[in-house]
């Protein structure tokens, strides 16, 4: 039996702003709220608004809900944030396989993985852990952030290959000294639990560079479930980084950043524990605009991304009767080139990028380990844009990419052998703003190729299709998904929606029943995304969403397994002054449609669940322009209950096989936030 097998919900502001913004595509994209928790869309014009942390809408003719952006600098809920993860999971349609108390994977309308690219100012940092303990978002800092842009669906190619689910990109804004020369903002936050959270970034500049550092530390003891009961879940982190910019005239810009983090992270779900997290991370970047009448912009950047893991079980816990340790590290190259043309009525950006990743394994005190993977990727892509004459865009785009992956063992069967494909991506959506209403609508169709990732073709794992081993027999994943979407907006009252629906023809399972096997299925993907708002007065307004993902597996005629059930959210904010206050409700039904031992290389399917809700609370106050208090209350009512892709619990904690770790009970927390 694999190792596998034994192996808190935050909660967001309706903060989003709609502004105009110089996109590839030159159109003015909407971006949606996923606000106060329940990413309920548009809201009014922002005029006669006048604080930092107000609701910011703009109500641009051109508007797109393809893509959704959230403000993370001026959302209190995320001050309680532990990872991508947790960011994440406040927006319809994600949910996470959780671990414990930190790090867990996050899942986009039922799909995980490398369907899901979740990068950090253009870079994408893949994990060692063979089981993923340490996923991209596990790496991921948000107070380190300004915002994260998410494009849902098949819907973009310029980000990179196999993306079928979503692309999520954590950015910072630029520096901009234009009207002081430093800036600097320390942060402290304490809660339930002994968290314990610190963090200080600092910058100083003119109009020719900039110099950036950043430092912060996060921590918290094991929590205590809705019952009462402690759950093996504590955590430590810490990240620092140094960048410095070089911006000899307002159209250009050389950065280079350098950043290194550690940690460790107790597993209520895993038989092992995250008892190091190394993490080294170089990325240069070159913009050039306006290089002539009709380049309108050249982009290219490096990033070398290193990761050191070590899960064991007897650093943070009683091994019992056996102690077990692995250490792995991979090391990540990647660059990316891309320019802009615009003209009267087009907008074209194209270019290339590529990816090259070694895996090793066996590493210890006295041996360096040995190759056991390796990858590389070549892509070119291209995105046009077509301004038609009233206003609505047909958007196009097409990716191809070229892989060689090598089992660079010497023991498995496929010791030493190499996979290639060339596979190919595309879609097409058209964007109208409505006449007949104040709306704006998009219907899309893409298709992407994925190639299977490291997880899924370890040559550890056996075939599904009973061929030598997964590196042997997996085939890349081909999904073709519609998608449509829609903005309204009038008044007081702000809607919107998203719909898919898709064929995936190889879509790669994992199944448990005996040994770990993987192989590919055919199946179905459908459900939607929805929202609204409406102010009801100048200080009160409510919101509420509503996200289901369905699949089900063609050939076999069951449900696919590790989807999250129905989601629905409801929330009041109040503001006046210097005060904001936010309260959601999270309802989440019950989760029938299972496929009993299969799943991913993190979670499986083990049983259904129930539903459940829960209440939290936020509340911020802007002392001054310099000093901000937040504070809130997770799971106010102490309510013990579990996510549906929660792992297993841990037998060395108590847990049966069929039993899932609960979640935190009610949770407290407090910060102060001062900028300079």
């Amino acid at each position: 039996m694999s190792i596998l097998k034994h192996c808190g919900p935050l909660h967001l502001q309706n903060i989003v702003r709609l502004e105009k913004k110089h996109l590839p595509l030159q159109a003015l994209i909407t971006l949606l709220s996923t606000g106060m928790y329940s990413s309920s869309a548009l809201a009014e014009n922002s005029a006669n608004k006048d604080h930092s942390n107000a609701i910011v809408i703009t109500a641009p003719s051109l508007s797109s809900p393809v893509t959704t952006s959230i403000s993370l600098a001026e959302t209190p809920a995320l001050m309680s944030a532990t990872d991508g993860a947790s960011v994440l999971t406040q927006i319809p349609g994600f949910s996470a396989i959780g671990n414990g108390g930190s790090n867990g994977d996050p899942t986009f309308r039922g799909m995980f993985g490398s369907r899901l690219a979740i990068l950090t100012d253009g870079a994408q940092m893949l994990g060692a852990c063979p089981f993923r303990m340490d996923n991209p978002s596990s790496y991921i800092t948000p107070s380190s952030y300004d915002e994260v842009d998410i494009i849902k669906g098949p819907q973009s190619v310029i980000w990179g290959p196999g993306i079928s689910a979503a692309t999520v990109r954590f950015e910072r804004k630029d520096e901009d000294f234009t009207e002081k020369s430093n800036r600097i903002e320390a942060e402290v936050m304490v809660g339930s639990y002994g968290r314990f959270d610190r963090r200080i970034e600092g910058a100083l500049g003119n109009n020719t560079g900039y110099i950036r550092i950043e430092a912060n530390e996060s921590e918290s003891d094991d929590y205590k479930d809705g019952n009462g009961d402690t759950v093996e879940s504590a955590w430590r982190k810490w990240n620092t980084s140094f960048a410095a910019g070089w911006t000899p005239d307002e159209d250009t810009l050389l950065e280079l950043e350098i950043s290194r983090g550690d940690g460790y992270s107790k597993y209520a779900g895993r038989s092992m524990d995250g008892t190091k997290f190394l993490r080294e991370n170089l990325a240069l970047r070159f913009e050039k605009e306006n290089l002539s009448a009709n380049w309108s912009k050249l982009e290219a950047q490096f990033n070398y991304g290193y990761a050191d893991h070590i899960m064991d079980n007897y650093t943070l816990r009683d091994p019992g009767m056996m102690s077990m340790a692995m250490e792995l590290d991979r090391l990540t190259r990647s660059g990316r080139i891309a320019s802009t043309w615009d003209w009267d009525n087009i907008s074209l950006v194209a270019g290339l990028d590529t990816q090259n990743e070694v895996h090793k394994a066996g590493i210890s005190d006295t041996s360096d380990g040995y190759e056991d993977y390796s990858k590389e990727q070549l892509g070119g892509f291209f995105e046009l844009t077509k301004f038609l004459a009233n206003d609505d865009r047909i958007i196009m785009g097409y990716r191809f990419d070229h892989y060689n992956a090598t089992d660079e063992t010497t023991t498995t069967a496929t010791a030493g052998e190499t996979r290639q494909a060339n596979l190919h991506s595309g879609f097409l959506r058209l964007e109208s703003d409505l006449s007949n209403i104040p709306a704006t609508a998009y219907i899309g169709i893409g298709h992407v190729e994925r190639f299977p990732d490291y997880w899924e073709i370890n040559p550890s794992y056996d075939s599904l299709a009973g061929g030598v081993n997964a590196f042997s027999t997996v085939d890349p994943e081909k999904t073709t998904q519609l998608d449509i979407g829609l903005n309204y907006q009038q008044g007081a009252i702000s809607s919107w929606v998203s719909g898919y629906a898709g064929i995936v023809e190889d879509f790669i399972i994992f199944d448990y029943s005996s040994s770990t096997e993987v192989g590919n299925v055919d199946a179905y993907i459908a459900g939607f995304e929805m929202g609204a708002r409406y102010q009801l007065t100048p200080e009160w307004s409510t919101n509420a969403s509503l996200a289901y993902a369905w699949g089900q597996d063609t050939d076999n005629d069951e449900p696919l397994p590790q989807i999250a059930p129905l989601e629905a959210k409801l929330g009041a904010t109040f503001e006046q002054d210097s005060w904001t206050t936010n309260a959601v409700l999270r309802m989440v039904a019950s989760q029938n449609r299972i496929s009993e031992d299969r799943g991913n290389v993190v979670g499986y399917d083990f049983g259904t669940s129930a539903g459940f809700a829960t209440m939290d609370i936020n509340l911020e106050y802007r002392i001054n322009e310099h000093f901000t208090w937040r504070a809130g209350i997770n799971n106010l009512m102490d309510k013990a209950y579990y996510e549906h892709l929660n792992k297993a619990g841990s037998s060395s904690f108590g847990y049966a096989a069929d039993e899932a770790y609960l979640e935190s009970g009610r949770t407290l927390w407090t910060s102060v936030n001062a900028k300079f």
